[in-house]
């Protein structure tokens, strides 16, 4: 009889150990928490963006060098990112305020906007680019006796720039660009006939709302 209670304490003792190693080994391991996703540049945005150009203007011989104005305008484009490289396109056009004048004769770029492409790199909320492409604006030469003549320029453009995701709509930037515009002729067929052309240079900050 005694060996009877000893054998069945036994196996008490062991049917015991053996649920507890299954509750032990049931328990479920804790899940490392996941990492935060980096920042979201793809998609169409929209924005406006406003600073400070200068450079120069030339009319035939005459050299103006001292363009220099604000500007305001707004941009719409596109990124596609590949972690961490980025590529897309842009499209914008401002309301300029540069001019000089030299004697009789002055210069004066009502608009200015571009289309380019854009490559960068991507570091979480921040994008750092560079982009180049077509230019274009309104150049109005003046002149005494004869009034202005206004045309549109079509050039080049290449600039870089930094822009940082403050929430994941709303981005902000800080860029500059350089514009060269060509030449165009201006007051055909009159004795004051003449070459224009502009170079600027342009420091702008921007805000972007991405879709």
């Amino acid at each position: 009889m005694r060996h009877l209670l000893l054998a069945g304490a036994a196996l008490l003792a062991l049917s015991g150990a053996a649920s507890a190693a299954d509750i032990s080994y049931e328990q479920p391991l804790p899940v490392a928490p996941a990492a935060p996703a980096g920042f979201d540049w793809n998609g169409f945005y929209a924005g406006v963006h406003g600073g400070f150009g200068w450079g120069s203007g030339t009319k035939d011989a005459d050299f103006l060098d001292s363009l220099s104005g604000g500007l305001f305008g707004a941009q719409v484009g596109y990124n596609f990112q590949a972690n961490p490289w980025l590529v897309g396109f842009e499209t914008d056009i401002a309301y300029s305020g540069l001019s000089d004048t030299a004697g009789p004769a002055s210069i004066d770029l009502n608009w200015i906007g571009s289309t380019t492409g854009r490559i960068g790199f991507t570091y979480d909320k921040w994008l750092f680019y560079g982009k180049g492409g077509v230019a274009y604006g309104d150049l109005e030469a003046t002149q005494a006796g004869l009034g202005s003549d206004s045309k549109w320029a079509v050039g080049w453009t290449a600039g870089a720039g930094v822009e940082y995701g403050f929430t994941k709509n709303l981005t902000g930037r800080l860029e500059y660009d350089y514009v060269d515009l060509g030449n165009k002729t201006v007051f055909e067929g009159t004795p004051a006939q003449s070459d224009v052309g502009v170079t600027t240079n342009a420091v702008k900050a921007g805000l972007n709302y991405k879709f």
